[in-house]
């Protein structure tokens, strides 16, 4: 073998292992509030977000009268570092919760509301985690047969 082919050779076998590393997330375009994915009330809504590739996602809803809002994340791997910070409009910070290791729900609210459009970033510190996001407006305690029951 030639020196150029085995030097060609021995590069392509070094770099292996960087071009095979599994990545624990992948970016899909909601990082950003200019992305954010729109979340309904009565809709449950799965995602995944990834300390390393995809950190941060972002969800919006309109609201279109004062209202309670309650916004429950059910994790998959409770072992993850997240946060959950609700923001208006102007991306000022409205709620934030901070995720209990160990615990398989969050809960953010129940917060009174404006007339407007929010956003919810969903942000991992570590680890890594497929969630399904639940939102309730108004109050989910006397809402009825319009609440979506969750089972504990």
């Amino acid at each position: 073998m030639k020196s150029e082919n085995r030097f060609a050779f021995l590069l392509a076998v070094a770099m292996l292992p960087a071009a095979c590393r599994v990545p624990e997330g992948e970016s899909t375009g909601d990082e950003a509030r200019s992305g954010a994915v729109e979340v309904r009330p009565g809709v449950l809504q799965d995602d995944q977000v990834a300390a390393r590739g995809d950190p941060v996602d972002f969800k919006q809803f309109r609201v279109g009268q004062v209202t309670p809002c309650t916004i429950n994340v059910y994790w998959d791997n409770p072992a993850v570092a997240s946060r959950l910070v609700l923001r208006d409009m102007f991306g000022g910070t409205v709620a934030e919760v901070v995720h209990a290791k160990g615990s398989g729900k969050d809960t953010l609210g129940p917060v009174p509301l404006k007339d407007g459009t929010f956003f919810l970033e969903i942000a991992a510190k570590s680890g890594a985690s497929v969630y399904t996001v639940e939102l309730f407006l108004g109050d989910p305690e006397t809402m009825g047969s319009e609440a979506i029951p969750w089972p504990e």
